[in-house]
């Protein structure tokens, strides 16, 4: 008696066989293709070779056969896959077997995001210090640095007429700035304060890549004046100027902020 009388599942193990095959049917599953599709995607067969191939899947049922005009459509016919399936897995091993595919995409996308954060976007972290001594006391540099922030924390004297920026001394307070038509852009929120002494600041600072940076500003009495230090730490994405830039930024304002204070 003929193989393929015994068990017409055989011609489906034969035709899954070659590699050839079984490429062509990965290329129906996102839908049906033209014989000359599937043509231009194997160039190192010919037509007519491709054809011997799509013969050997239409007659073990992985294939049918559609007519649009003169253009031939094949389309992936999965039935005799699944009655290989259903003819050697249980319901019992399915669902084993369902949570282990499922394990391993969970694990393989993982990795992959894992892989592109470490190639791509690595993380980074660095600290940076600086603090300056004004002729004042604590209370008077601590009142000049929260409500008069706008005065000394700018860039140019451009930026500061065009986004002034804005501190609101209380816990949860924003760190923003705002430009002419409204727009408001946080830099940081206040995330603990002691009034006149001490204060932390948590945010992106406005950079848009994933970055944060935690600021501990602290007012120390020094003598008849006052010890102002800022400590900045921050982590993600950043070039390698951007903590220097941080510290010339602090430094540029901490001077504007004694010039104000002690004028």
């Amino acid at each position: 008696m003929d193989d393929a009388q015994s068990n017409p599942l055989d011609q489906v193990w034969r035709a899954l066989a070659d590699p050839t095959r079984r490429g062509l049917l990965d290329l129906l599953r996102t839908g049906p293709k033209t014989t000359g599709q599937l043509v231009e995607a194997v160039p190192a067969l010919t037509r007519f070779g491709v054809m011997k191939h799509l013969g050997v899947l239409e007659e073990a049922g992985l294939l049918t056969v559609s007519r649009q005009g003169r253009q031939r459509f094949n389309h992936l016919n999965a039935v005799p896959l699944r009655q290989v399936y259903e003819r050697w897995v249980s319901k019992y091993e399915d669902t084993w077997a369902g949570s282990l595919l499922s394990l391993k995409r969970l694990a393989e996308r993982k990795e992959q995001a894992m892989s592109v954060k470490l190639t791509e976007a690595p993380a980074r972290v660095a600290h940076v210090e600086t603090e300056i001594s004004i002729n004042a006391k604590p209370g008077t540099v601590y009142t000049a640095f929260t409500e008069d922030f706008a005065e000394w924390f700018y860039e140019s004297e451009e930026s500061k007429k065009t986004r002034p920026a804005h501190f609101e001394a209380k816990l949860g307070g924003r760190v923003y700035v705002k430009d002419q038509n409204g727009k408001e852009n946080m830099m940081a929120t206040v995330n603990m304060i002691q009034p006149g002494k001490k204060m932390r600041l948590k945010g992106d600072f406005t950079m848009p890549q994933a970055f944060i940076a935690n600021v501990t500003i602290e007012f120390h009495e020094d003598g008849a004046g006052t010890r102002v230090h800022i400590s900045h730490r921050m982590a993600g994405e950043f070039y390698d100027e951007m903590p220097s830039e941080f510290e010339e930024g602090w430094q540029d304002g901490l001077q504007k902020l004694k010039q104000l204070v002690e004028a």
